[in-house]
């Protein structure tokens, strides 16, 4: 449900001069605004979710299920991989289900047009609430942006922007996620979106607000303060656009404006998707490098710290991360045909949970599934099996855009900060966001440590080579599902890592 509401907006610099929906261009001041905006209570995912927590026996509110949901999580999935809920909802645990799920055409969204209704009772803001083909012909689109040549040419500015951060970072107390995750996430996302240097302090705490507002708190939240966010947010690349319709530039703004054949993009399709990839690339990266960190300093072996430190293995710590502390939670789709999954019958419209962060602990997939082991993803001539099917990036059609881009920023900052790894102090204080999509860490208190001494010698530690079985004493389970399987290939169209074929 949507209701209309009146906000007063502060117009203040450098925003106030960046361009205005109406063609006017205030000075400053506080202007009253009309604005749509959703009222969360009513979201049906939102309370979807919530019938899935109380059908846990836990309520989305619990700190204890935002900070653990595994423990709720688990039991129900080792009994059934689905579950039909009281009020119809389909909770989806088990690895297999969830990939058929996130695969298979007849369940998706409802609607190809962007902004159409879809089956979950939400207009569809984006290609990322579409089917195909309409949401092919958008995804394409943004796609040529993610291009591994131009994720590569990335590479140099984040190893920059990480080094940076870390650097800054002054002995003792601090807060990792604070320090060095959002702001790193953020800097990345503006060199992707083209957001200029002397605007990116405005940008960046508006970006914040906005970002709040497109996950489902697990709390109601005040809507003021980020719809004047959103406001400021769209005025922002109304100018950019503008600014690139007859001067484009090597960024993604220019790429989403001028189509393959010749014609300009609608200005708010444009607008609409670069809110998109900020949500999409900020939380998910933060809550990935956050608790990477977390995992690497909890291990008391300190070996997933020499792991991340050499290029050729920092991929595995990285992956392990993504399977273990999964950021995307969450899927959320609907029956689109008619059908039976798992046995179970369900009919158009019913919604579906398909819950990454338990398929990825599936015992059925990976062995020890609640231990951090790295080395599961370290195979002779290729990624792993683990890493072909953990669900992280989510698979099929919907494939994360930005999974080469993650995975880019999270080695560079592991690398980096490997060297001299931060302690992980006063885990009381550790808070994890309200989030039902994704989960990620709201705060994670380190001890930064001198980084004038020594250089831990990591040679010692007999780190293997490239995509190797590591011959470091960390325990792998012979014959086990993950080991044992035929090597799998990565899809050129769209990223996804995926089996050989026998």
């Amino acid at each position: 449900m949507n209701a209309f509401t009146d906000f007063p907006f502060d117009i203040g610099q450098p925003w106030g001069v960046l361009g205005y929906p109406s063609g006017k261009i205030p000075s400053g001041g506080t202007y009253t605004v009309r604005v749509r905006v959703a009222v969360q209570d009513g979201e049906p995912i939102r309370l979807a979710v919530k019938e899935l927590a109380q059908f846990l026996g836990t309520d989305i509110e619990n700190p204890g299920f935002l900070a653990d949901p595994y423990r709720f999580l688990t039991p129900a999935m080792r009994a059934r991989p689905v579950h039909l809920l009281p009020g119809g909802t389909l909770a989806v645990l088990g690895h297999a289900a969830c990939s058929q799920v996130l695969r298979d055409a007849r369940f998706g969204h409802g609607t190809e047009d962007l902004y159409g209704m879809t089956l979950l009772g939400l207009p569809a803001r984006s290609f990322l609430q579409m089917d195909p083909p309409g949401h092919t012909r958008l995804r394409s689109q943004v796609a040529r942006h993610f291009s591994v040549r131009r994720v590569q040419g990335l590479a140099q500015s984040v190893a920059a922007h990480s080094s940076a951060l870390v650097a800054g970072c002054r002995e003792g107390p601090g807060d990792f996620v604070a320090d060095v995750a959002e702001p790193l996430a953020m800097s990345v996302i503006s060199d992707v979106l083209g957001v200029a240097d002397k605007d990116r302090t405005a940008f960046h705490r508006d970006a914040r607000l906005v970002i709040q507002g497109l996950d489902q708190p697990a709390r109601s939240t005040d809507e003021r303060g980020t719809a004047q966010a959103r406001f400021r947010f769209v005025r922002y690349f109304h100018q950019q656009v503008k600014a690139r319709r007859d001067a484009p530039r090597n960024d993604l703004v220019s790429v989403l404006l001028h189509r393959p054949d010749g014609a300009l993009a609608e200005v708010r399709d444009v607008v609409t998707t670069c809110s998109l990839l900020l949500s999409a690339g900020y939380d998910t990266t933060v809550s990935l490098l956050s608790h990477a960190v977390a995992e690497l300093g909890g291990d008391r072996s300190g070996q997933g710290w020499a792991l991340a430190r050499i290029p050729q293995t920092a991929h595995a710590v990285v992956e392990e991360v993504l399977r273990l502390q999964s950021p995307v939670q969450i899927a959320p789709r609907a029956v689109v045909h008619d059908t039976v999954l798992e046995g179970v019958k369900v009919s158009r419209g019913t919604i579906v949970l398909p819950l990454l962060a338990a398929a990825n602990r599936d015992p059925a997939v990976f062995a020890d599934p609640d231990a951090f082991r790295p080395e599961r993803h370290l195979t002779s001539g290729a990624p792993s099996r683990a890493t072909a099917r953990h669900l992280a990036f989510g698979g099929g059609a919907h494939f994360c855009l930005g999974a080469a881009l993650a995975r880019l920023t999270a080695q560079n900052a592991l690398s980096v900060l490997a060297a001299h790894p931060p302690r992980l102090r006063d885990e009381s204080r550790r808070t994890y966001q309200d989030n039902i999509t994704v989960r990620g860490l709201r705060s994670l208190p380190v001890t930064w440590p001198d980084r004038h001494a020594d250089t831990p010698d990591v040679t010692s530690w007999h780190i293997a080579p490239a995509h190797a079985t590591p011959s470091c004493p960390i325990s792998v389970e012979q014959g086990s599902s993950d080991d044992q399987q035929p090597l799998p290939a990565t899809d050129r169209r769209t990223g996804e890592v995926v089996q050989h074929r026998s």
